[in-house]
Parts: structure tokens; sequence; C-alpha cells
């Protein structure tokens, strides 16, 4: 029977496409969900298009970011993907940063919450 176990974890890690590899680069995603005041989507969608890529531009652990809004709802959730959990910190610790997500906070209903993940699979 373990036998059996073994073969079927095998065969789902090669099915999976499992990078075995332990040199693997950690990455973390960045996911910060706010509350914004009704009808203010589309303005802080802007916002975000007109800001994040000179505020990401120089920051080389930075590789992505993808900003969503649940449907019916003032809800917007920016996930953004990281290299390294520290440099994240850091610059979500700069004096650019803070300016910048100054320009958002009128648009907000309530605080955002960040949540940091490391990433552990991936297809």
């Amino acid at each position: 029977m373990k036998k059996l176990i073994g073969i079927a974890l095998i065969s789902l890690l090669v099915s999976c496409g499992v990078n075995q590899n332990t040199n693997v680069i950690d990455r973390y995603i960045v996911e910060t969900e706010v509350h914004l005041q009704e009808g203010k989507t589309d303005e802080v969608l802007a916002l975000f298009k007109a800001t994040n890529p000179e505020l990401v531009r120089d920051e080389s652990d930075w590789i992505r970011a993808s900003f969503s809004a649940v449907e019916g709802e003032d809800i917007v959730i920016v996930r953004a993907e990281w290299k390294r959990k520290e440099s994240y910190l850091k610059f979500s610790g700069s004096k650019r940063f803070k300016e910048t997500m100054g320009q958002f906070g009128k648009y907000f209903a309530g605080k955002p919450k960040v949540t940091i993940t490391k990433i552990l699979f991936e297809m």
C-alpha cells in the first residue's frame, strides 16, 4: 500500500510539473484589499495606472502587479509579486511609497488590509 501511495505521489508531482530545483528563488505575493467610497473604483484604477509604473520602476525585486475589483462592490484588490519580502517591506517604508499612497487615501472607506504570503507552488 505504501508503495502505491509513493508511486501516486511521484506521478502527481511529475504531472503537475513541480520544479524540484532546490535553488529556486523564493517569491512573495503582497495582497492589499481595500473598501472604497461608493463609485470610486474607476478613479482609483486611473490613479494606480498613473502612479504605479513610476513607483516600482527602480525596484529590482518587484516582478508584477494586478488590480482587480469585487464585482458589484466597492472593494479593490492589488496583488503585487516580489522576489523578496524584505524588499517589499523596505519599499513600503519609503517616503516615495508613503507619499504616493497618500494620494489614494481620500478614496478609502476603510483601512487597507495587507497580507504577505510566500508562493509555495504555481502552475
